[in-house]
């Protein structure tokens, strides 16, 4: 994904609305634009839409970027991108405009300033303007006051009608949006724009500027669009992930028939989770298959850090990653990361878990909890304290859905959310989790229907166990687990029905 900042700025301004992006998985590159934010002016012969549109495509080789990218471009920022759409269509597989410049607009170049000025006050919205742009704008002025003229004048007679039909005619998907209250970019301008480009736009609430001062109203608006486009994007990279997984599974025993089964029905989201070692080392944890009532675990340190990559394998059922999450809870450890992945032809799911507050553990403490995990849905559960989360579900009413969930974390987090879904008949195929700056960001895929906003409340009022009082079991009589203690300079080892079988590949940081 590439954004494109507005006149002005810089990449800075943009931090908490590109944090959005980030969020949902896709991998952003926010370059400052050649006289702001600090990146030397196009020489005088360049100075042009073209010009930036060739900078753009020239930063993209530099950085590496090789596939078409989804493109953003606000205010200013949507001229160029618009002429990169143009000019280099290889670049550019989906473009969003925001606030557009692009079609002509019949103000007077002396009235901007007086518009400008009802962008920063009054109010809230020109407060979060001045507070997120005050450090690129503040540079810009300094640095390059004739520049930022320039840039201006180029920005305000931008006619990109001839560039905009073309797109129309190639059929290149746009988004083109726009607010009420924008007083930059008067509406017959934005009319004019999607009239020549062939979309229908539309109008939001909210100033020019509003994606400064509403970053999560920009995350929901781009909701469905990011979600196709990293689904597709994750889809192709998982393919390319799986034959490097099969070439790492070669060092191990497990068949390579079984392999290849395996990855062929693997979903995209585990694929995708973590580093192909890290992956191949789990997988060959599912061969042989799982006798009854089997329940397989090994933990293994990350390199350069004191966290444990807790694999576990058992087979499929209701509510086994809320019984997973639960009993490392109880044994006083916290999950900052999972990802999960079930094969229902196999009754089959695996659960990595990567968890804190092990350090200190002994291999008792190792032992209590390979017990719990091997006779899971009878550990005790335990109760979280009430947690505000935002919760995103996509392709609700179909036979699967993606729900994200992002909420402050805290120990049994994990544990209460698929614990609900396990309690309403929700099952879990995937999933990637990971926390960052105290913050859970989840995404599930799921097959069930359910109302994301009962989940809300469920986390709102303080989660308890849900479902019947007596706990849940496939494995009452069965074999308690144990869990090979994790080492510093040993080979990973995996408990395989009494005997331990070494891995083949090590296990690097996540």
């Amino acid at each position: 994904m590439v954004f494109l900042h507005g006149w002005g700025l810089g990449s800075r301004a943009y931090r908490r609305p590109i944090r959005r992006l980030a969020r949902r998985g896709c991998r952003v590159f926010a370059p400052s634009l050649p006289g702001l934010g600090g990146t030397p002016d196009l020489p005088r012969d360049a100075l042009c839409m073209a010009g930036y549109a060739d900078w753009v495509d020239e930063f993209l080789t530099a950085v590496g970027v090789e596939e078409a990218a989804l493109v953003i471009g606000h205010s200013f920022g949507g001229g160029v991108a618009t002429k990169l759409a143009h000019a280099h269509p290889e670049r550019v597989g989906y473009l969003v405009l925001l606030n557009s410049v692009g079609a002509l607009s019949n103000r007077p170049f002396w009235t901007w300033p007086m518009h400008l000025a009802k962008e920063i006050l009054p109010g809230r919205e020109g407060i979060e303007l001045v507070l997120a742009g005050r450090q690129d704008l503040f540079d810009n002025i300094v640095r390059n006051p004739c520049g930022l003229i320039r840039i201006a004048r180029l920005a305000r007679a931008a006619d990109l009608s001839v560039e905009l039909a073309e797109l129309r005619r190639r059929a290149l998907p746009v988004l083109a949006l726009t607010t009420d209250g924008d007083a930059i970019i008067p509406h017959p301008a934005f009319t004019a724009l999607c009239r020549a480009i062939g979309t229908d736009g539309q109008v939001l609430n909210g100033r020019h500027t509003w994606l400064l001062s509403h970053p999560d109203t920009f995350g929901q608006v781009l909701g469905n669009v990011l979600e196709v486009r990293v689904a597709d994007h994750q889809q192709r990279g998982a393919q390319t992930r799986s034959a490097d997984i099969a070439d790492a599974l070669r060092e191990t025993t497990i068949p390579a028939r079984t392999a290849r089964s395996l990855l062929r029905q693997a979903p995209a989201l585990w694929l995708m989770s973590a580093p192909v070692p890290v992956l191949a080392a789990d997988l060959a944890l599912c061969h042989p298959r799982l006798g009854p009532g089997e329940v397989r675990a090994v933990a293994r340190p990350n390199l350069g850090s004191l966290d444990v990559r807790l694999t576990v394998i058992a087979a499929d059922r209701p509510g086994l990653l809320a019984d997973t999450a639960g009993a490392i809870t109880t044994h006083g450890m916290s999950v900052s990361a999972a990802s999960a992945a079930t094969w229902p032809g196999r009754g089959m799911a695996l659960h990595a878990l990567t968890v804190q507050g092990a350090d200190g553990f002994a291999a008792e403490d190792w032992e209590r909890l390979g017990a719990d995990l091997g006779k899971l849905g009878r550990a005790s559960r335990p109760k979280i304290s009430p947690v505000r989360a935002a919760v995103s579900v996509y392709g609700a009413g179909g036979d699967r859905s993606l729900v994200r969930l992002t909420a402050p974390d805290q120990v049994g987090l994990l544990w209460a959310i698929s614990d609900w879904f396990a309690g309403h008949g929700v099952s879990i195929e995937s999933l990637d989790a990971s926390t960052t700056d105290g913050v859970a960001h989840d995404v599930f895929l799921v097959c069930g229907t359910f109302e994301g906003s009962e989940l809300r409340r469920h986390l709102v009022r303080g989660a308890v166990p849900s479902g019947d009082a007596e706990p849940r079991t496939d494995n009452p009589d069965g074999p308690p687990g144990n869990i090979a203690q994790p080492s510093k300079t040993a080979s990973p080892q995996a408990t395989r029905g009494g005997r331990r079988s070494a891995l083949a590949e090590p296990v690097g940081a996540r």
